[in-house]
């Protein structure tokens, strides 16, 4: 199908130059992944606190039928920020949410018209409301092409050092705190949030993303031993958790709402989940972070000083082994992101993995510091990032996404401070610790990169 030029979108203008004009960043996240939405809200507010501005967050209304936008969860564009213009019940806000929502209206039907009559596309600016998304990784919506002089100007680590807080308004706090008494957590107890990808949100069942949340018991049951509870999060179409101690299984309960979505990560003592769309609302949150079954280590690795994470394994078919975590890491970029060759077959972490980790985290004292081999695995993997980043062929086709992609990988792989797991990385830094396959569940390869899971 042939598909217009992308030319900037007179609104796009419009906005930036009204942004301008008023000392503020206007800013539509993207609407239908929770992890974008999390991602673009967050780094809005740091760059209106870079700027010394003000992030106005627009959101359009939904529309009908095939016009839809099938949004993601909207309360997590409505934290609140010292840095922000406006809240969400602000007129301005409101008005501002109905002017976009016709200007996109009118594009969406006229892309539908001119697909159904003409076999044109219109690109992707025009029918999907992501305005000031591009700027928040580079100087510009439109660059010229990727660079990391301009990149280290931005010194993601610095700005991460003291990050913008963010909050949920009172009043959503006391609805909140209500639907967690019904949901049986009590109010003093500390509890951690436990996401495991299943593929029943997406329709994608095995995906490299998922993993199997049976696995995660002895981990769930490390958390209760010590008096913690375990809420597991996620959606309805999920496999059920068996009846245990202090363990709720919140998506099956009365309470499952955006809104306590949003609330229950915002309080939890400790966020364990995999590299999918609610993990970057514990980041906007500043939670401590277990990443567990890692499908990549470029583009999501546990963000902060602290937090730590596991990968999962990768099978080499053509060397009828598992690679080492180093062996991944300067494989090459075909390895490293989303589209994994045919190569390469991955595994979940087993659950004493699972449960070692949680164990190494909660048993370090305040005052912890990463050991040499930590600090190694984190200096190899930023070198081979940045060349990797540098030198890989077109991510996407489209030379305007391809600059935005690595302005955007820049921005994750400079500002992560967190580490691998102590002990799985002592298994498997040199050598892979894992045997021969045939009795360990694969997880087949994800499909080529589509925008709307970024």
């Amino acid at each position: 199908m042939k598909e217009l030029p992308p030319p900037m979108p007179m609104l796009y203008r419009l906005c930036n130059w009204i942004g301008k004009l008023t000392g503020t960043i206007i800013l539509v996240p993207h609407l239908w992944c929770s992890g974008d939405r999390a991602e673009h809200t967050y780094f809005g507010l740091l760059r209106a606190c870079r700027e010394r501005k003000k992030l106005f967050i627009l959101l359009p209304y939904e529309l009908p039928g095939r016009l839809s936008y099938h949004m993601s969860n909207a309360e997590i564009s409505n934290v609140e920020s010292e840095y922000r213009a406006f809240p969400s019940s602000n007129l301005p806000y409101i008005v501002g949410g109905v002017l976009i929502t016709v200007y996109f209206a009118f594009y969406r039907t006229l892309g539908f018209a001119l697909r159904w009559l003409f076999g044109f596309r219109l690109n992707e600016l025009y029918v999907v409301p992501s305005m000031g998304t591009f700027a928040l990784y580079q100087p510009e919506d439109r660059m010229p092409g990727f660079s990391w002089d301009v990149a280290d100007r931005y010194e993601w680590r610095k700005q991460l050092e003291t990050p913008p807080r963010v909050w949920l308004t009172k009043q959503k706090r006391l609805i909140a705190e209500r639907w967690r008494e019904r949901m049986g957590l009590p109010k003093n107890a500390w509890f951690v949030c436990l996401h495991v990808r299943e593929g029943g949100f997406r329709n994608d069942q095995n995906a490299s993303r998922n993993a199997d949340i049976f696995n995660y018991i002895g981990a769930i049951e490390e958390i209760t031993s010590r008096g913690g509870w375990v809420v597991r999060m996620g959606d309805a179409t999920m496999k059920k958790l068996p009846v245990m101690e202090r363990v709720i299984d919140y998506p099956f309960t009365e309470t499952k709402s955006d809104l306590m979505d949003v609330y229950l990560i915002s309080e939890c003592r400790t966020y364990i989940g995999m590299q999918s769309g609610i993990l970057d609302v514990a980041v906007m949150f500043q939670r401590p972070i277990i990443l567990t079954n890692m499908n990549y280590w470029l583009w999501a690795f546990p963000p902060k000083k602290g937090d730590i994470g596991l990968l999962k394994h990768v099978y080499s078919k053509s060397r009828k082994r598992f690679l080492s975590i180093r062996e991944w890491i300067v494989e090459g970029f075909a390895a490293n992101y989303r589209d994994l060759g045919d190569d390469y077959v991955l595994y979940e972490n087993d659950p004493e993995e699972l449960r070692t980790v949680v164990r190494e985290f909660l048993d370090r004292g305040d005052d912890w510091q990463p050991t040499p081999l930590q600090c190694q695995c984190n200096e190899v993997r930023l070198h081979e990032g940045r060349r990797q980043i540098s030198e890989c062929e077109p991510l996407i086709l489209d030379a305007f996404y391809d600059t935005h992609l690595r302005y955007q990988l820049a921005s994750r792989l400079d500002s992560a401070l967190g580490t691998l797991g102590a002990e799985f990385l002592l298994r498997n830094w040199q050598h892979s610790a894992r045997g021969m396959p045939e009795q360990q569940n694969p997880v087949n390869p994800p499909a080529l990169f589509d925008s709307s899971m970024a």
